[in-house]
């Protein structure tokens, strides 16, 4: 076992009201962990924890990166500064590994997993990045085949975010499965705003820029201006931003719920 960060789909503001948010953290401290040299390399999966698994098998990560924490000095930090820190870092590795950074337009996520109080004690000071798949409840899930690139290819409508509710006016739009009834989906070219260390910019700057990016972003995903579909936005809150979620992540929202995909549908009719 091992201390552990899960980052999950942290729903937080949307265009037209801000909403309190920030990722849920699971933590567990065993009692032992193994040395870096131990690990599973980058590129393997592993069962969620830190054994490694066949990746044509279902399993429960894949290692994107393997860091050290600096600076933290000998006792044992606590989850705020682990998180403070790896999350960031975390979040890059994973960008490049998927070779995109629209990954928070998915259910694809960064899972950080750090060094017990024992290891830690005697000298261990790793971070392990992990890419996990999210369920459409927020869970980690089980997935088969490498993630490595898959966003650089064809693969983002496979991890798509899809909300049965509204992202512009709901505080929980809640996530679903892309290939059933929906109203809103996710899109490509996630804006990002700033780096962690910068202060959060105020909601009406946030909601500025995103307005101007979004409706670009949506305009081109969807193939043409429409009445029943308009751009929309979620982004995180400011305890959040500190730990490396200072993204917006645009979406083509339609006026009523429907089934199929907005992605390049032009001027043909809104899906049943």
């Amino acid at each position: 076992m091992v201390g552990l960060l899960a980052l999950s789909l942290a729903w937080a503001t949307g265009c037209a009201a801000r909403v309190a948010g920030a990722p849920d953290g699971e933590v567990v401290r065993p009692s032992i962990t193994p040395g870096v040299a131990e690990l599973p390399a980058p590129g393997r999966c592993t069962d969620g924890g830190l054994t490694a698994v066949d990746c044509a098998r279902p399993h429960g990560g894949e290692v994107v990166d393997i860091g050290e924490f600096t600076g933290l000095g000998d006792d044992y930090p606590g989850e705020r500064d682990f998180r403070r820190q790896a999350i960031p870092a975390c979040r890059a590795a994973l960008a490049g590994y998927l070779g995109s950074a629209d990954h928070d337009a998915t259910r694809l996520q960064a899972h950080v997993l750090w060094p017990s109080r024992d290891g830690w004690a005697k000298g261990d000071r790793w971070r392990l990045c992990t890419a996990v798949e999210l369920t459409t409840d927020g869970r980690r899930g089980q997935r088969t085949g490498r993630v490595k690139d898959l966003l650089k290819a064809a693969g983002f409508a496979g991890v798509q975010l899809c909300a049965q509710g509204s992202p512009a006016h709901d505080a929980d739009p809640v996530i679903t499965a892309c290939d059933g009834p929906h109203r809103a989906e996710a899109v490509p070219g996630v804006l990002d705003l700033g780096r962690p260390g910068d202060p959060a910019p105020p909601r009406d700057q946030v909601d500025a820029r995103a307005k101007e990016h979004c409706a670009t972003a949506v305009a081109g995903y969807v193939g043409a201006e429409r009445q029943d579909v308009f751009a929309s936005w979620r982004s995180f809150g400011s305890q959040a931003w500190s730990e490396g979620f200072t993204t917006v992540v645009c979406y083509a929202e339609a006026t009523r719920p429907f089934t199929g995909r907005l992605w390049g549908l032009g001027t043909k009719a809104l899906p049943a």
